[in-house]
């Protein structure tokens, strides 16, 4: 049996390696394992019966295995394995215990390559080297004698296994293994090779941390086809977005999830083609669009059919969809004139604006606010008797000899003019300025502007619009009289007012 001195050179093996398997990878893994062994070796002249148990024995073994990709694990396995042997005439036997922990690697067929990596069924190839302590007697009918007593040898494994997963963590493994002692006298005879025995074995496997799942959606990343799926997604055995109606848009971001739909309206159907998904469109049998919540606007006015009163014609919001067709403002169905020019001012019926009632409308009337009575212009005539209270007022007034001082005498002509400046708001007043010939033309020239300036100054101090005139000073150009004589020149030295219309 187990002594002390093999339990204490065994731990120092266990202290070698026991570190290195609690630092493996996450997905490492504890195994539990019962075992049965079967001899092969001199006593039966090397023959293997395998699975033929003369004498039943029930060992046990644990393991760890640290996974290093998609193909490969390193395992690490510490089995107790009695083995007991009789030849047929029963003259000779050997009943030995090994305490045995191999180093291997373990070839997964499940690696994505021949076997999909999460395959329920995984069979694989180990293969490795570790160190056995064995305790061994021979007997024959008539003796017992210790043969091994806690012999420490190196031991080499062959083996092949399967393993059936149950779910991420929690496995079922059965295997067989091929362990050969280094060392041929444990069953009593040391000729030719070495002995060895089969180890069958049937556990659990544990993987003693849980597979990494990033998203949280119950699906390991090994096995997650959309490892990034969001919290609040429903997933499928992939891992990925359920889509119950299978229209490419996960049920998640599906505001139609049982229903067959479009992944530009978030998964829900649209009947009509309008792009206005059916559970959103007040109109779902009619083609519309997206800003009558899926209603038609048949003219493409931006009326609303339901709305608009001409809807065949595009017409303007403020006319329910109705036409202004000259687009003065007044909707075709009013508009007396519906085809008045572009920019002519209309009254309410939608004809051209003849605000002063005169017959010429405003678009020519030059004086649109005053009545022209029949004239062409539509502005009041000058009448005869305005025009010679005009003419007389220029001869009433005076200037300071070689000035451009007004006399106080000449106030009340000017009072005049701007009374008649009054009765036609329409017209404007052109002044122009004359001297004789005495002097230089240059200062004749300066003379009369300034002259026809302090008229003008005095009519805007009373009331006459600056805009209203127009003031200009010629000099002695144009005399109306000969210059030779004093009368001559009395006449040239004059004011002259004139009534016009600005164009």
């Amino acid at each position: 049996m187990i002594n002390l001195k093999m339990g204490f050179r065994f731990s120092l093996i266990l202290c070698f390696f026991f570190p290195y398997a609690f630092k493996a990878h996450s997905q490492t893994a504890l195994g539990a394992h019962a075992t049965f062994s079967e001899y092969a070796g001199d006593l039966n002249d090397n023959q293997y019966h395998f699975y033929d148990y003369a004498v039943l024995k029930l060992g046990a073994a644990i393991s760890f295995q640290q996974y290093l990709n998609p193909s490969f694990n390193l395992v690490e396995k510490f089995s107790f394995n009695p083995v007991q042997y009789q030849n047929v005439d029963k003259s000779a036997g050997v009943d030995a215990e090994f305490l045995t922990l191999n180093v291997k690697i373990k070839y997964k067929f499940n690696n994505g390559y021949i076997l999909k990596e999460d395959a329920v069924v995984a069979p694989y190839f180990v293969g490795g080297i570790g160190g056995t302590y064995i305790n061994s007697k021979v007997y024959s009918d008539l003796d017992r004698s210790t043969i091994s007593d806690g012999e420490l040898q190196a031991n080499a494994a062959l083996g092949v296994g399967i393993l059936f997963q149950f779910n991420d963590r929690l496995g079922f493994e059965i295997a067989n293994t091929l362990n050969m002692p280094l060392y041929d006298a444990w069953d009593g005879i040391s000729q030719g090779g070495n002995d060895v025995y089969l180890q069958q074995s049937a556990g659990f496997i544990f993987k003693l941390r849980k597979p990494t799942d990033t998203d949280t959606d119950g699906v390991a990343d090994r096995r997650d086809d959309c490892p990034d799926t969001p919290p609040q997604a429903s997933v499928d055995q992939k891992g990925c977005p359920v889509d119950t109606d299978a229209d490419g848009v996960p049920d998640y971001l599906d505001k139609c999830p049982t229903t067959l739909g479009l992944t530009n309206l978030e998964g829900c159907p649209d009947k009509d083609k309008d792009n206005v998904a059916d559970i959103d469109d007040k109109c779902p049998d009619i083609a519309g669009v997206a800003r009558f919540t899926g209603c038609p606007d048949t003219d493409g006015d931006g009326v609303e059919d339901a709305n608009d009163k001409c809807p065949n014609q595009p017409g303007l919001d403020i006319f329910q969809g109705c036409p202004d067709t000259d687009g003065d403002g007044i909707e075709d169905a009013k508009d007396r004139c519906p085809n008045t020019l572009t920019g002519i001012k209309v009254d309410e019926t939608g004809c051209p604006a003849d605000t002063d009632g005169d017959g010429v409308i405003d678009e020519i009337d030059r004086c649109p606010t005053t009545p022209g009575n029949g004239t062409a212009n539509g502005c009041p005539e000058v009448r005869e008797e305005v025009k010679k209270r005009l003419n007389f007022a220029t001869r009433g007034i005076y200037f300071e000899t070689g000035r451009a001082t007004l006399k106080s005498n000449s106030y009340a002509m000017l009072n005049e003019i701007i009374s008649i400046m009054e009765e036609y708001t329409d017209y404007s007043l052109r002044i122009r300025g004359y001297t004789d010939s005495q002097g230089s033309e240059a200062t004749n020239l300066r003379l009369s502007q300034e002259r026809v300036d302090a008229v003008k100054s005095y009519l805007t101090r009373n009331s006459v619009s600056e805009s209203r005139i127009e003031a200009t000073g010629y000099g002695e150009a144009s005399p109306i009289a000969s210059n030779a004589t004093a009368t001559g020149r009395a006449q040239n030295r004059r004011v002259e007012l004139e009534l016009f219309l600005k164009e």
